[in-house]
């Protein structure tokens, strides 16, 4: 009970250096339930290890889920952020900005395609242009 108790006091004091976001709270919310549900088995050396091992489990556990918590989410609220910049950027809907991106890219592999076939026309036989 009194190395449980130096655990948690300990967790609670470090919380303050951990960021305040969801996945540094999961990892401290995790690493002590993990402790908790390890110190439950073995005995003597083994229970030491068996709360160590808990702690670690579930810190790893408790980042993953805090991590995922901290990533946006789409609430529904008609607010969108669209990351694209250029000529499709402006557009709303999703299926018409596809089709414009579509576009571009075609024109883009033409154009190269188009140089390539010059470059290739210029060195193999001369005509260049």
């Amino acid at each position: 009970m009194k190395k449980f108790l130096i655990i948690a006091v300990s967790a609670i004091a470090l919380s303050g250096c951990v960021a305040h976001n969801n996945q540094g709270a999961g990892t401290v919310a995790g690493g002590l339930v993990g402790g908790v549900v390890g110190n439950q088995f073995g005995s003597g050396s083994g229970k030491t290890l068996a709360t160590a091992l808990g702690a670690v489990i579930g810190a790893m556990s408790g980042s993953n889920i805090g991590q995922h918590m901290d990533q946006p989410h789409n609430t529904g609220s008609g607010t969108v952020v669209y990351r694209n910049v250029g000529p499709c950027g402006n557009i709303r809907n999703d299926g018409v900005r596809s089709s414009c991106q579509r576009g571009l890219a075609d024109r883009k592999r033409e154009a190269q395609r188009r140089a390539e076939q010059r470059a290739y026309q210029c060195s193999r036989y001369g005509r260049c242009q």
